[in-house]
């Protein structure tokens, strides 16, 4: 097991900087880094990376959790100069790498000179229920990383209290889901439910509808009233939810289209009803 603040402040280990990046795969620090590619490190570690110039640029200037810089070179010209300072004013400690070692270390496959570890932030099903938008978003059992990170992103611009994520559904730090957030992991408060049912009945004990995009409902999402407590609850890509949870939902409702088409991508369904939430809300 790795555990970044023994890594990051052990005397044993030299400073590093533009001129002198670590270039060696066998570092201590670099296998830290690789083994946040992993969902039970993450877990373990309470921490996952983001990457990108821009988003580390936010996570810092926001103090988002960042424990660390990870930089190449490249870093240090004008395009880079935000983040460094950043990371000054912040005192966050920063990781050179060699451009070689970056490439190695990030998922995308044209790399900017940027990453950043940063810390879990923990939240819990109360933390949702009591936040004043009234607006979850249930994911369960999703398997598309860019799925979900779209969700994610849609339930910030929406203004969403909140994501839940139920067991079986893909990690939403993974590399993928949180590019696809575009920065809203960092804000957006996650919390993993143990049971989907449980979790519902939850909410509907403290005064929340439950609402879910069904093929077969009755009526349209233009037709119910979205301004009151509400969780979305969204289903598995293609098997769309279960017949025991789908027991528990109050509404289902239809999303109108075209004849040619029969469903919608789940990210997209998602979005269709967190704006009519949002519409409903923001309406003079």
């Amino acid at each position: 097991m790795f555990v970044i603040s023994q890594l990051c402040y052990t005397s044993a280990m030299s400073p590093t900087t533009p001129q002198h990046p670590i270039t060696s795969k066998d570092n201590a620090f670099i296998k830290y880094l690789h083994a946040l590619s992993e969902p039970k490190q993450r877990k373990k570690e309470h921490a996952f990376l983001i990457e990108g110039v821009k988003m580390v640029e936010e996570a810092l200037r926001d103090d988002l959790g960042v424990t660390m810089v990870v930089a190449s070179p490249s870093l240090a010209q004008h395009h880079g100069k935000g983040v460094l300072k950043l990371a000054e004013n912040r005192s966050v400690e920063i990781l050179w790498v060699s451009e070689q070692l970056m490439d190695k270390i990030a998922e995308s496959k044209t790399p900017q000179p940027a990453m950043a570890v940063v810390k879990m932030k923990a939240y819990s099903e109360q933390s949702l229920l009591m936040h004043e938008a009234g607006l979850i978003v249930m994911a369960h059992q999703l398997q598309d990383p860019g799925n979900l990170g779209t969700i994610i992103r849609t339930a910030e611009a929406t203004g969403a209290s909140g994501v839940a994520i139920t067991p079986n559904t893909v990690d939403p730090f993974n590399p993928k889901s949180i590019r696809a957030t575009m920065g809203s992991i960092l804000r957006v408060p996650i919390v993993h439910s143990e049971d989907a049912s449980t979790f519902i009945r939850t909410c509907k004990q403290q005064g929340f509808q439950t609402v879910a995009a069904m093929l077969t409902g009755r009526t349209t999402h233009f037709a119910i009233d979205l301004r009151k407590p509400t969780v979305m609850v969204l289903g598995q890509e293609g098997a769309g939810l279960p017949q025991d949870v789908i027991a528990d939902i109050d509404l289902q409702v239809r999303i109108p289209m075209a004849s040619t088409i029969d469903s919608l991508n789940v990210a997209t369904a998602a979005a269709v009803l967190l704006y009519e939430a949002f519409r409903q809300r923001t309406a003079e």
